[in-house]
């Protein structure tokens, strides 16, 4: 590691004599001059700089601070220098130790695209010659999944929603509160950053027959301003529920940040209990778990994979299906008992038979 270090400084050393000769002889252009000036600037002014530009563009404050400590850790981890000096290979070579660690390629994925959006970033501001970490790969995911999350049944929701109305408190949460937080959950399919931005004013109750729920860009995933039906039922429990709260005060106020933690509480008092993890130690039910019930219900009861798509608010139609979409054997089963009874085949053939030989005059 020493040794890289010296060859590095020993490199930047030599690319800045050879600037100052191009100088000398008028030879220099604007461009190297703007490359050597960022080259001079710390990488963590850098960072911050990248910072300022995702608070600028409207990111949530947990996103930018994630993001900003995701891409300090890598830089330190590789020993990155600026202007940066073959990055794919000492990113490679810090996946390759983030594997050995144990995380999963969804998370060693969550922190490439950091450190990705950060190079590229560099590199369209001008700070960088090229985009360095432009061809680097991401592990595959589906080869490592570590979270198979499955939808609960109709009989588990109830149960689960039970559970939480009769609970006391959780990690701070009052029982009702939560009840009311997975009805909006699964009748919503929101987010748990999104149900967190919720207050009075995100409600349009007017009409309960055309009610929507409002998520304001700064809250939603894909950054946009989110409008969304709500069932009569959900409504009125809604409207029942934020009644005499402050109109711009969220309405879960004591949500925690351990989700997973708090259902669990739930699950576990639900009876029959209600496992999380599965036979290989894979969590298959937490908060993010209503979210895919929400979908999954959908296809359940034959709505269109686009209108599916459109509630879901997903980009594509193979999130939607392939990771949203939780149909099980007794899903295809019930689809099936739905056709109509295919002709009996082995009657049919032997009345052929019959007229065929004559039997039947």
């Amino acid at each position: 590691m020493a040794q890289r270090l010296l060859d590095e400084a020993r490199l930047h050393r030599q690319e800045a004599k050879d600037l100052e000769d191009l100088r000398r002889r008028g030879l220099s252009d604007s461009v190297a001059e703007r490359l050597a000036g960022a080259a001079g600037i710390p990488r963590t002014a850098h960072l911050e700089d990248f910072r300022a530009m995702m608070e600028g563009e409207g990111d949530t404050p947990n996103h930018v601070r994630r993001t900003a400590a995701d891409c300090a850790a890598i830089l330190n981890a590789c020993g990155f220098q600026f202007p940066p000096d073959r990055c794919p290979m000492k990113l490679a070579r810090h996946v390759a130790e983030l594997k050995a660690d144990g995380l999963s390629a969804r998370t060693i994925n969550r922190k490439l695209t950091t450190i990705k959006a950060l190079a590229r970033w560099l590199f369209i501001t001008g700070r960088l010659r090229t985009d360095p970490l432009l061809q680097v790969a991401k592990p595959n995911v589906r080869a490592d999944r570590r979270k198979l999350r499955r939808a609960l049944t109709d009989d588990e929701i109830a149960r689960l929603i039970a559970a939480a109305e009769s609970g006391g408190a959780v990690l701070g949460m009052e029982g009702p509160d939560r009840a009311m937080l997975y009805r909006v959950a699964l009748g919503t399919g929101l987010r748990a950053a999104e149900l967190r931005s919720l207050t009075p004013n995100s409600f349009a109750l007017g009409d309960l027959d055309r009610a929507k729920v409002v998520v304001e860009a700064g809250y939603s995933k894909h950054r946009r301003r989110d409008v969304l039906p709500l069932r009569r039922a959900l409504a009125e429990a809604v409207a029942r529920f934020i009644a005499g709260k402050p109109n711009n005060a969220p309405i879960f106020p004591t949500m925690p940040e351990k989700t997973a933690e708090m259902m669990r509480v739930d699950l576990d008092k639900a009876r029959p209990w209600v496992p999380c993890r599965d036979a290989a130690g894979r969590v298959n039910v937490d908060f993010h778990s209503l979210r895919t019930t929400s979908i999954t219900r959908l296809a359940r009861r034959g709505v269109a994979p686009a209108m599916a798509k459109s509630l879901a608010r997903h980009s594509t139609i193979t999130l939607t299906l392939d990771v949203y979409t939780d149909i099980g054997e007794a899903d295809e089963r019930a689809t099936l008992a739905k056709l109509p009874p295919l002709p009996m085949i082995a009657t049919v053939g032997a009345e052929a038979t019959k007229r065929g030989t004559g039997t039947e005059g």
